[in-house]
Order: C-alpha cells, then structure tokens, then sequence
C-alpha cells in the first residue's frame, strides 16, 4: 500500500501531516482479537493477505505495553523476525507523544527486539527448538509454522512456560495442519 505525500492530501497539507493509511477493516478482526484475548492454544490457518501476523504482532505489541506481557515470536529466518519486530516498532513510533511518555522504551530498539520500561518486552528468534528453550515468554507466537522446522519441538518446549501460544501459518501438510484438523 503506497502511502500519500501531505501535499498529496490537501487537509494534511493544511495540517502539516503526511498522510498515512489507516489499518483495514476487516470483518475477521473482532473475532480474531477475542480470540486473542481468550484462548490458551491458538492455531490460524491463513492466507497472506489476511494480516494476522500484524494483528498478532500488535495485539502483542498491546500487551507488552499495557500488561507487560513478554512475547517471543518464532519464525524461519531472521529476516522474518526483523520484520515483526518491525511491525511493533512502527505502531509505538505513530502513537501520540502523551502515549509514548506513559509507556517509553527501556532503550532503543533492536532489530529483534522491542522492550518497555514496564518490563513489556516482544521478542523474534529464528528457527530451532533450543533458541525457545531459553525463554519463558508469557506468549509465544509461531509465524507460519507449518514451514517451521522442528515446530512440534518447539512448541513442546514452550508449552509448559507459556500463559499463551499462537501459531500462524499459510497452508502445509504436517503437524501444524494436524493441529487446525483438532
């Protein structure tokens, strides 16, 4: 989605604001969010075009805030995980400054890390059921795992640790999918 100059937008222009695109609204959303809120073991069978790693990562980003929630969210590669952190980052960094005051970084992101004064903190690791081992997050989020090697492991080893546990994945046979089938 390309976004807008201010001078692109007349009213911004005015306003001395770029515009930005607001997050779609999708009918799936409500639903999603409660299930966010509500269930122990999550599984999300996904199209891309869906947004539900955003929707995680900013349910997570939430949480980490608002609740001081520790999530760790797993993926296959670390360029993946740098994306996610991503997505975090750039919902705090379009808060309004009073929001940022309230709840502000411990320190300057990383490209894997985003953590909150509160001791909110979210997280992304590549692959590997021992890089889970050394975390006991609060949430874990597998991203397309059923593309993640070892995701039955690394699931095993978060489940004893972990209040929540989301994964998320497009469409692949194996243990992911046998999930969803339950």
């Amino acid at each position: 989605m390309q976004n807008l100059t201010a001078t692109e937008n007349p009213k911004h222009k005015e306003q001395g604001l770029a515009y930005k695109s607001p997050f779609p609204r999708k009918t799936y959303f409500v639903p999603l969010f409660e299930e966010f809120a509500r269930a122990k073991r999550l599984f999300i069978p996904k199209t891309r075009e869906m947004l539900t790693s955003w929707c995680v990562m900013g349910d997570s980003a939430h949480r980490a805030q608002w609740e001081r929630w520790f999530t760790v969210v797993q993926t296959e590669a670390e360029t993946k995980a740098a994306e996610l952190i991503s997505y975090v980052a750039i919902l705090y960094e379009n808060q309004p400054e009073w929001l940022k005051k309230l709840h502000p970084l411990k320190r300057e992101r990383s490209q894997t890390n985003i953590e909150w004064e509160n001791g909110g903190r979210v997280l992304a690791i590549p692959k590997g059921a021992s890089k889970i081992r050394l975390y006991h997050p609060t949430r874990y989020v597998m991203d397309e795992a059923a593309f993640l090697p070892e995701a039955e492991a690394c699931f095993n080893a978060a489940q004893p640790v972990c209040q929540q546990i989301i994964g998320i994945s497009s469409a692949g046979p194996g243990w992911f999918g046998d999930q969803c089938s339950r």
